[in-house]
């Protein structure tokens, strides 16, 4: 048995083992905090003059997986195990290994079949989808595996012909047709871009916004078991992403390219492949800082940004203390435990109960290490999570987590996300992005600009503020309580302006609705104490004498609370956004449009791994939207500080793990988490 193959299977039972002991010292224990009494137990300061920091509306978006309505986003994405054998040209994928590996046409399902043979039917789908809930973002995930299904016959096996899949090719050399011709068995993703840019214009005129480099290529090996039979290498990912990035911006310059798309703590560090990721990890600590580096260096050998955002997927590994997975339980311990995930993104007190957290403890909190391996290695780039969920849609503890997740990301300089949710019933996961987007029901939403809040480093409640650009008067609040008990709050705020009082909407374990308090919060001296429902997400819309005039009326005449409206498919034209690429190369664009299907559009002088600057010539657009102004980048920003809670019984649980690691490797790796300290949650 290798050494690695040892420490999976042995090492990862003891980390896990500790650190349900950990937990379990928590739980046995009730925290003193939860179940405190009266109005001075918690406090909180906002400061609307401190720590500013622009806040990116698309942190706000979903995984087109169960539906848009209900909700309001402003990014999508396509989302499907199956769509790294996605085949533009006829619609066909694959269904993975998960499922029989059957090649049929289940992503284009829902259009009749006289539609099914219109080449990029899956993107048509996305953008009619996002105009119909009126979702200004739209990216497209280009295939870069190498292979995609070739027909639609059903189960592929082993004995099969190699002509069941396609081969992929990055460019084509040739005139690319908006009608490509299927019966090559060759699918170039140049022409699928170029195609969707002749459909829909470039990403600055309305088009696509942003292309991934393909999803989760680390699992290639395991869900297409017939044509990629080797785990990934970071060679090979990188050589297919330098050409995949270089083919793409050829044709659309301003469209912004993300990736690597990879899932997990594991494959962060090792690309899921630690035999390969020996040789490098000498000269990198993990595997982001090796990809933003050689993307880097291959963006500077080019001209050419090829990377314009790192993007990463965060499904939580975190368990219960009975070793449930959060994300797919409904146990109590569970909830419990999912409350408390999202601090794996920002936390250095907190330890997440998973094997992969314990044993890669130096690579959290995340998002402070990402953006300090950004800073080193490719600066400028921004960071996404296009992939994430905490689960629990249905239920208060996922609503809560969403909420939570959503103020990390949007005090972490986090330029994308997208909830990938995992049931199809996810109204509470809706509610806390909701709560951020459209809290009243009539478009209202949180501040553009995140200002400083306090709440003393209680894991209890976790508190954001926000404004509108630099209008200290906007002020917006959301609170959120952890505990089941009510939570009187002290709230002092330090502002220019004289707030009267707070309006206040929430969602608790009651209702997954969002509904406006009968009566407002007074504010006096700008002080107050707020009491926040047991499990419950709160929005303060903080308002003074000078706005006394925008106050919302109580329709139901003193009825319990009224329940503000949520967003439907709406019939309003979307104005689609665009940002500007932070830099590109120069190319000269002209051309004719064609007569007919065939339009053409020349490419002059690549190869097929595009490294040779050329000029492209291709038919005019017909945008079909306005371009928006560009969003400036976002400033690198501070990690909050957190209470540090350390008990003799939870040093000793991971102490346990440390020596079985330094026994097993001899010390080789510095992943033991023995010299870290673990927050109490």
């Amino acid at each position: 048995m290798k050494n690695n193959d040892l420490k999976k299977k042995i090492v990862r039972p003891v980390c896990l083992a500790a650190s349900a002991a950990m937990l379990f010292a928590d739980t046995a224990i009730p925290s003193e905090a939860a179940y405190r009494a009266g109005t001075s137990g918690y406090s909180v300061t906002i400061d609307t003059s401190a720590d500013k920091k622009p806040i990116s509306r698309y942190i706000y978006g979903l995984n087109d997986v169960y539906g848009l309505n209900d909700v309001t986003v402003y990014s999508v994405k396509q989302s499907d195990p199956r769509i790294s054998s996605y085949n533009w040209e006829t619609n066909a994928s694959n269904s993975t290994a998960l499922d029989g590996m059957k090649n049929d046409l289940s992503l284009v399902g829902s259009y009749p079949p006289s539609e099914l043979n219109e080449p990029a039917l899956l993107t048509r789908q996305l953008v009619e989808r996002s105009d119909k809930y009126g979702i200004a973002s739209r990216y497209v995930t280009l295939q870069m595996m190498g292979f995609v299904a070739n027909d639609t016959n059903g189960a592929i096996s082993e004995d099969d012909p190699p002509k069941r899949f396609a081969s992929v090719r990055c460019i084509k050399n040739d005139s690319l047709l908006t009608t490509p011709d299927i019966y090559d068995d060759t699918v170039f993703m140049d022409e699928y871009i170029s195609a969707l840019v002749y459909k829909y214009g470039t990403a600055a005129d309305g088009g696509i916004n942003g292309y991934f480099l393909d999803s989760e290529p680390e699992n290639w090996n395991s869900l297409y078991p017939t044509v990629s039979t080797e785990p990934m290498t970071a060679e090979t990912l990188l050589s297919k992403s330098v050409s995949l990035a270089n083919a793409a911006k050829k044709i659309d310059p301003t469209a912004l390219i993300y990736g690597p798309s990879i899932g997990g703590l594991e494959a962060f560090v090792s690309l899921k492949n630690q035999d390969d990721w020996e040789q490098y990890k000498s000269n990198y600590s993990w595997f982001i800082d090796y990809y933003l580096d050689k993307m880097s260096k291959a963006s500077a050998q080019t001209g050419t940004r090829l990377l314009d955002v790192l993007d990463l997927h965060f499904i939580s590994e975190a368990r219960s203390v009975l070793l449930e997975p959060i994300v797919g339980s409904d146990s109590v311990l569970a909830e419990e435990e999912r409350m408390q995930a999202p601090r794996i993104l920002w936390d250095p007190n907190y330890t997440e109960n998973s094997s992969s957290a314990i044993l890669y403890k130096q690579h959290t909190p995340l998002i402070p290490t990402i953006q300090a391996s950004i800073r080193m290695y490719f600066p400028d780039t921004k960071l996404s999570f296009s992939e994430y969920n905490f689960g629990g849609g249905n239920h208060i503890s996922g609503g809560i987590a969403e909420a939570d997740a959503l103020g990390i990301f949007s005090e972490q300089n986090v330029y994308m996300a997208c909830l990938k949710p995992d049931m199809e019933d996810f109204s509470y996961q809706k509610a806390g992005i909701n709560i951020y987007t459209n809290y009243d029901g009539d478009g209202s939403t949180y501040g553009n600009t995140a200002v400083s809040a306090d709440n003393g480093g209680s894991t209890d409640n976790s508190v954001y503020a926000s404004i509108d650009s630099d209008d200290e008067s906007s002020l917006k609040v959301v609170f959120i309580n952890k505990t089941s008990n009510e939570m009187p709050v002290d709230f002092n705020v330090l502002s220019s302006y004289d707030f009267e009082y707070a309006n206040v909407y929430s969602f608790d374990s009651t209702s997954s609705d969002i509904s406006l308090a009968d009566e407002p919060v007074s504010v006096s001296d700008n002080s107050f104490t707020f009491t926040a429902a047991p499990l419950s997400v709160s929005l303060l819309e903080f308002r003074s004498e000078e706005i006394f005039d925008d106050i919302p009326e109580n329709d139901d005449e003193g009825n319990e609370n009224s329940t503000v409206r949520t967003n439907t498919a709406g019939s309003t034209s979307v104005t689609h956004e665009h940002v500007e690429v932070t830099a590109q190369t120069k190319q000269t664009v002209s051309g004719e449009e064609g007569e007919g299907v065939q339009t053409s559009i020349s490419v002059i002088g690549t190869d097929d791994f595009g490294e040779t600057i050329t000029e492209i010539f291709t038919s005019e657009p017909d945008p079909d939207a306005d371009m928006t102004d560009p969003e400036t980048e976002k400033e690198p920003q501070t990690v909050p500080k957190a209470v540090k809670v350390i008990g003799i019984i939870l040093t000793a649980a991971v102490a346990a793990g440390v020596v079985f690691i330094l026994l097993d490797n001899g010390g080789k790796n510095d992943r033991s988490p023995g010299d870290k300290k673990i927050g109490k949650k």
